[in-house]
């Protein structure tokens, strides 16, 4: 299983904003800003920004003095909705069907079932983790 970085990358774009938005006076960050602090290429950070904001979990503002900034606290964001966010709809694992195995067909299909059966099960127990970390245990 391997994802791109823009799961760990939209971890941090949401931090960063949380940490900012602490301060006094914070307001909309640039795209721009968080691309540079976070050293993340510009176009990757809009990408993230925009799957974040495709997913509610950011309100972006355009003009002058736009930017994002967090929809809700970091304690009602999870890591699978950030997971889900920039990883949409895209099974944690995917089954290789394109096989051709010796055998009956029976004990191949049945082969292929279990396969299949062992890859949900786990998909399930990685949601279920992701599940249960939000964003604020992470910087607490």
């Amino acid at each position: 299983m391997a994802y791109s970085t823009a799961l760990s990358q939209a971890v941090s774009i949401l931090l960063y904003i949380h940490a900012i938005s602490e301060e006094p006076c914070a307001n909309f960050l640039s795209t721009k800003i968080i691309s540079e602090q976070l050293n993340i290429p510009a176009p990757t950070t809009a990408k993230v920004i925009r799957s974040l904001s495709n997913a509610k979990l950011t309100v972006t503002k355009e003009g002058a003095k736009g930017g994002i900034t967090l929809s809700r606290p970091l304690t009602e964001m999870t890591l699978l909705d950030v997971f889900l966010a920039v990883e949409p709809g895209k099974p944690l694992f995917k089954l290789h069907t394109d096989v051709v195995l010796q055998g009956k067909d029976t004990e191949v299909a049945e082969i292929q079932q279990k396969i299949s059966k062992r890859f949900e099960a786990a998909e399930q127990a990685m949601r279920q983790s992701l599940a249960e970390v939000s964003l604020i245990d992470l910087v607490e």
